[in-house]
């Protein structure tokens, strides 16, 4: 069962999606930049069969949610956390990219939560610590670095272009026109978006206080950046799990939905 909501809240409008029997226990799931709520259903149709109830929210800016804070990060893990300090227990939180950030600084700052997996978060800040990770860290910089002048001669297309290649794991002009089409319209968001996440200070020992269990899930196919990113998550939280998920990209959890099945945060 998928079931519409939108909360009017003290933070403003949140709303998105329930997956599965109203009864069950919850799951929270976070979408990835230039996505929305609606990229989680099938694989939220997966905990659905297993007995769970995903929630799956518009992150600010996407859908209807629109809430408050100073910038699109702010706001994204003021969405997750209000959602959070509903529950009477901590919850399982799955994140896909963007949403595996606002996931782990959450946790980060002592948000309780049950068990985390998160998939390829760009947690972008843990590639400035050391000099050797300097050649991956400059594919995501030069292509962010073109989308807030772009967006402001108005070429909303070229702006994002690069970003989608590098991370999504398909060149611009093989994607179907329907998706260009949509991942253009979301090109405002993705420049608020990526003004926060790609230009990230916080180093892998800002995560090493996380004591909810932790899956750390890649990619055989996602971009260099993203296995970078894990291996220096890896290192700082020794204790988490480490998994691939084979023929899969960055964009898995849409593409390849049982395939990440496994690796859900669930009991």
């Amino acid at each position: 069962m998928i079931t519409p909501f939108r909360r009017e809240t003290r933070i403003g409008i949140i709303d998105g999606f329930e997956v599965g029997p109203e009864n069950a226990p919850r799951l929270l799931m976070l979408h990835a930049s230039g996505t929305g709520a609606a990229s989680l259903i099938r694989l939220a149709e997966i905990a659905a069969e297993r007995g769970w109830c995903a929630i799956l929210p518009n992150l600010d800016g996407y859908g209807a949610t629109c809430v408050t804070g100073p910038d699109a990060m702010a706001r994204h893990m003021a969405v997750a956390r209000h959602l959070l300090d509903q529950t009477s227990s901590p919850l399982p939180v799955f994140g896909h990219s963007m949403g595996g950030f606002v996931t782990l600084r959450l946790a980060a700052e002592g948000v309780p939560m049950r068990r985390i997996t998160v998939f390829e978060p760009v947690a972008i800040g843990v590639l400035r610590e050391h000099a050797e990770d300097a050649a991956v860290l400059s594919q995501d910089t030069r292509a962010v670095s073109r989308i807030a002048p772009l967006m402001a001669e108005g070429r909303a297309e070229d702006a994002v272009r690069d970003f989608i290649s590098l991370w999504n794991g398909d060149r611009w002009d093989d994607l179907p026109e329907k998706a260009r089409q949509s991942i253009v319209a979301m090109a405002p968001q993705i420049n608020a978006d990526t003004a926060k996440v790609s230009f990230d200070t916080h180093f892998a020992s800002h995560y090493a206080a996380i004591d909810a269990p932790l899956t750390l899930v890649g990619s055989e196919k996602g971009p260099p950046p993203a296995a970078r990113i894990l291996d220096r998550l890896a290192d700082a939280l020794p204790r988490a799990r480490r998994v691939t998920i084979a023929d899969a990209g960055h964009m898995g959890p849409l593409q390849v939905p049982a395939q990440f099945e496994a690796v859900l945060p669930l009991d």
